[in-house]
């Protein structure tokens, strides 16, 4: 109960359905349980030749008219406490969904999309059948124990009371295979989110493992894990086969003392067949509800186990969350200051960066190189507070980041990442992404300013085409284009570029940034790279080493040092040279 008390406040909100629901069920099961009276008095007037053919038909029709509206009561508990719980369910996708919108970066760094994929499959599924089925039977259980034993100890207390010796045999199978349950199912979750996680992580590296030809060690591990799922699956199987038949045959059990006991009180004349022929009814009439006891069982186990899981992530906080105390910002417009930052990833012993210190003023551009580890990412990942820093602190205009609200500050930021992702949905809706209003002319602006109008004049359907999962269909560099030109129709305060322009060619690059530069003015702009002719454009410039500032200053002043970026610039430059006469030999040889 303690995993399935964060559900009481969804009933809470659905309780006068609820409550519908279980009058509806009340009202079935006194018309279900008032049956067999006319049955047994029918059967004791037949007996003593005391009863006419009118008698049968007005009772025949009683017995007609309470069965249908045992009926019609019961679709009513369906039309109210099943749909509440699909009510629900939709509300549990929701709040989990934000639950996890909510997490910090090292959140997903901890958890496979395969196992949070599963918590909004199987579990949230398992707590929507305890919501709905778990419910509307327990209530039905209740309900006809309650009016059938109240009816069978009117009639004959000690029927009543030997018809009842096998329920505590019931009562302890139900603990019993009820825990064991419990076990399974959790065993079967866990596995399920590392079989779908494995499954995932192949479609998503299909490209891969072809290339590596490892198409026979996937399947072999998959095999694995589904061998794994399906053993813990068979002896869930087993546990929960148990419990049907064990009520089955403590039913019949019942049946069986009734027949003896009751057959010897209608022998010694102390009882009448009539009464024996209630007794049978009502106990196939408990048949259902007994066995319910074991199947509803189940489904509590289970959605204890999911609601654990689920009420895990629900319950986990944030890394990264909005100061608790109000703050009226006032905003300077000095621009953007990183202040002796330092930041170390979880479970790394090296820093990403040490003391970095810095101010790129309100409508500059700042450039950021550096080797590959050197810290660039990790500053733009920073400043929309997609991890905060180990120490120092981040301020926009003057206040710090931690107390601007998420919302606002991430509004103020267009940030293109190193690694491009596409949704599966038009080019279009890709760019619209950040301003799902903007028309299509905004559209069409921002994929012109990204060097991307051109490409997509190639495409068959223009604009509307389909991009694929992970717009699989796309180049790299067309991808990239696609995530700036979503940036760029954002319109924001602030600009950043991550290594964003290492899939396009040089050509495209120069196109892309000669549109960038109208956009740019008055506007903060950071753009982190390899090449050097790619910030070149910018005001001022930073070199990044092993998580330091080596070097700062103007393109110019910085070749004139002679230092890391000017060793830089001058490989780069070789490189360049090196390809441009590769070009020009393969041309000559053709």
């Amino acid at each position: 109960m303690k995993e399935l008390a964060r559900l009481f406040p969804y009933l809470k909100k659905h309780k006068l359905r609820l409550m519908l629901g279980f009058l509806f069920v009340t009202i079935s099961n006194i018309c279900s349980t008032s049956v067999p009276k006319f049955v047994g008095s029918i059967v004791d007037g037949m007996q003593k030749s005391s009863i006419n053919q009118d008698s049968v038909n007005s009772s025949i029709g009683i017995i007609l008219l309470l069965t249908i509206g045992s009926g019609f009561f019961m679709f009513l508990t369906r039309k109210t406490i099943i749909v509440s719980s699909r009510l629900i369910e939709y509300e549990l996708r929701n709040d989990l969904l934000s639950a996890l919108e909510r997490q910090s970066l090292s959140f997903y760094h901890k958890n496979s999309t395969g196992s949070l994929m599963a918590l909004t499959t199987n579990d949230i599924s398992a707590m929507r059948e305890f919501l709905g089925p778990a419910l509307m039977y327990s209530a039905n259980t209740l309900t006809t124990f309650s009016f059938a034993l109240a009816f069978m100890g009117a009639l004959n207390p000690s029927i009543t009371m030997i018809a009842l010796l096998p329920l505590p045999f019931m009562a302890f199978l139900t603990y019993v295979i009820g825990k064991k349950v419990h076990i399974g199912f959790r065993e079967v979750q866990e596995q399920f989110s590392t079989l779908t996680a494995q499954a995932q992580e192949a479609f998503s590296g299909v490209r891969v493992i072809r290339a590596y030809r490892r198409e026979s060690h996937e399947t072999k591990e998959f095999e694995h894990e589904s061998s794994l799922y399906q053993q813990r699956n068979i002896r869930l199987a087993f546990l929960q086969s148990l419990t049907m038949p064990s009520m089955m045959a403590l039913v019949g059990f019942s049946n069986l003392l009734v027949l003896g006991y009751g057959g010897m009180l209608v022998i010694q004349g102390k009882a009448t067949i009539g009464d024996l022929s209630q007794f049978f009814i009502y106990l196939n009439q408990l048949i259902w509800p007994v066995a319910a006891i074991g199947w509803v069982t189940n489904l509590i186990q289970r959605a204890a186990a999911s609601a654990k899981r689920v009420g895990d992530i629900m319950d986990m906080a944030s890394d990264i969350n909005d100061d608790n105390e109000f703050h009226d910002n006032v905003y300077d417009h000095s621009g953007i200051t990183f202040q002796h930052v330092g930041m170390k990833y979880p479970g790394r012993t090296i820093p990403a960066l040490e003391h970095v210190h810095f101010t790129v003023p309100k409508g500059t551009s700042l450039g950021i190189v550096g080797a590959t580890g050197s810290g660039k990412s990790t500053i733009a990942a920073l400043l929309p507070r997609l991890f905060d820093p180990t120490n120092g602190d981040i301020f926009i205009h003057n206040v710090s980041i931690k107390h601007i609200p998420l919302h606002e500050l991430r509004s103020k930021i267009g940030l293109v990442q190193q690694e491009t992702f596409l949704f599966s949905m038009s080019l279009a809706d890709n760019i619209r992404f950040g301003k799902p209003n903007a028309s299509i002319e905004e559209v069409h602006i921002a994929a012109e300013l990204a060097g991307l109008a051109e490409d997509i004049a190639t495409f068959p359907k223009g604009y509307d085409t389909i991009v694929g999962e992970r717009g699989i269909t796309l180049s790299g560099g067309q991808k990239q284009r696609t995530a700036i030109a979503r940036a760029i129709i954002r319109n924001p305060e602030i600009l950043i570029f991550d290594d964003v322009f290492s899939a396009v060619d040089t050509a495209t690059e120069e196109h892309i940034i000669r549109g960038l530069k109208s956009l740019m003015v008055d506007r903060t702009t950071i753009i982190i790279a390899h090449r050097i002719s790619t910030v070149a454009l910018c005001e001022r410039i930073i070199v990044l080493d092993q998580g330091n500032i080596v070097e700062q200053g103007t393109h110019e002043e910085l070749l004139a040092a002679k230092g890391m970026y000017f060793d830089m610039y001058e490989r780069q430059q070789l490189e360049e040279e090196f390809k441009h006469y590769s070009t020009e030999i393969s041309e000559i040889r053709q």
